[in-house]
């Protein structure tokens, strides 16, 4: 059967896939997390997903057609646009409210139409000369109206290949967001901390996120991420990938530091285990530093941070994502390069980044469709920026 109390979220990871079931009270009635490699087509992907829906359809005994999809794909890209415009015409708020929406649609769609939105951000509206972080719907009249506002997209081909895949097993899409997005507007409610930031490491690519009094500033990615490590050491050492894997994992629990004097600590198992394999525990470790130096550098300069006037020295950077295991029991002397207040590590929870695409999904998915070509009262003046 098909029991519309239920919602399906599935986190389309590339490393992992992670499903939960929720009922309307957000109770999780099943979940299943399992490891997945990566191909170009998604075929394991798929094949993992399958075997996961029969499983919880078993367990359950109700028929699953709708899934909201969270899913941070290697390309990410992100718009800033600004709309500033008189209302000469008398209008409700709520039809100036959708008319901004469908606005910022008709602008995506002429001058980026390769890309999908996935979330439409305001962090400024200026109404009447006012200044408020969210929509005032209360007010009367609105006659003069400037919005700060950040479009997060995926490639449209991307989509269009997960959503034909899922249709091919009988799976529709009601919503995809930005799984880096979700989890860390969720994870924000839990630090409650003025200004945050955010580091995903993972599997190909890695994902710089800035809040500043709770309004995300920044989200960048650049397509380097843990498996990178991987490679290195696969090819430094003339090994086999998966060998490689084995031993990066090998750091996971491990009680090491990594730094750029030679005599920096080791952890005795580790060792042991990977000289056994004739491999030297100093160049494996600077392979690893290196990288994970660069991960941090290209992350924060590629994303052009100085453009942004942002205080780094008042935030609180915090490492998630699976690349981010390294750091959980060892030490990294990494140049510091960019002064934030603290670096940490937040664990993850699977529940939990299933649960921020629900808690999304039931907050802010509603937004309005393009439905027409005319031209809004906002598409006059406006201007934007992308990176």
């Amino acid at each position: 059967m098909d029991n519309q109390n239920l919602f399906n979220v599935l986190d389309f990871g590339s490393s992992k896939i992670r499903f939960s079931t929720f009922d309307n009270d957000l109770n999780e009635n099943f979940s299943e997390t399992i490891p997945v490699v990566l191909d170009s087509e998604y075929s394991n992907h798929f094949q993992e997903i399958k075997n996961i829906i029969k499983r919880s359809e078993k367990k359950n005994s109700f028929y699953i057609k709708d899934i909201i999809l969270i899913h941070n794909p290697q390309y990410l890209f992100e718009i800033d646009i600004s709309l500033n415009n008189l209302i000469n015409e008398k209008s409700s708020t709520n039809k100036i409210y959708n008319s901004l929406l469908l606005e910022l649609h008709q602008i995506m769609k002429s001058n980026y139409n390769s890309f999908d939105i996935s979330h439409i951000i305001f962090n400024k509206f200026i109404i009447n000369g006012e200044v408020f972080s969210e929509f005032p719907f209360h007010i009367k009249k609105i006659d003069e109206i400037k919005v700060d506002s950040k479009i997060i997209c995926i490639p449209k081909n991307i989509n269009i290949k997960i959503k034909e895949n899922f249709q091919k097993i009988n799976l529709n899409i009601k919503n995809i967001f930005c799984s880096t997005y979700t989890k860390t507007l969720f994870y924000l409610k839990k630090l409650n901390h003025e200004n945050t930031s955010f580091l995903e490491i993972g599997f190909n690519k890695t994902t710089i996120v800035i809040y500043e009094k709770n309004v995300l500033k920044l989200i960048y990615s650049i397509p380097v991420g843990s498996f990178h490590i991987t490679k290195d050491i696969s090819k430094i050492f003339k090994i086999s990938i998966q060998e490689a894997e084995e031993i990066k994992k090998l750091f996971n629990n491990s009680d090491t530091e990594f730094s750029y004097d030679d005599d920096s600590k080791n952890n005795s198992n580790s060792t042991n285990i990977i000289l056994n394999k004739g491999i030297s525990i100093n160049t494996l470790k600077k392979v690893i530093l290196y990288r994970i130096q660069e991960i941090f550098d290209l992350s924060f300069i590629k994303s052009n941070i100085s453009k942004y006037n942002l205080h780094l020295n008042n935030s609180d950077l915090f490492l998630i994502g699976e690349g981010s295991k390294l750091f959980e029991s060892n030490t990294f002397n990494l140049e510091d390069k960019f002064g934030f207040k603290s670096v940490s590590i937040f664990k993850e929870n699977d529940n939990e980044i299933c649960k921020s695409g629900l808690n999304y999904y039931l907050n802010r998915h509603q937004v309005p469709k393009l439905l027409s070509k005319k031209q809004g009262i906002f598409e006059k003046f406006f201007n934007y920026f992308s990176k």
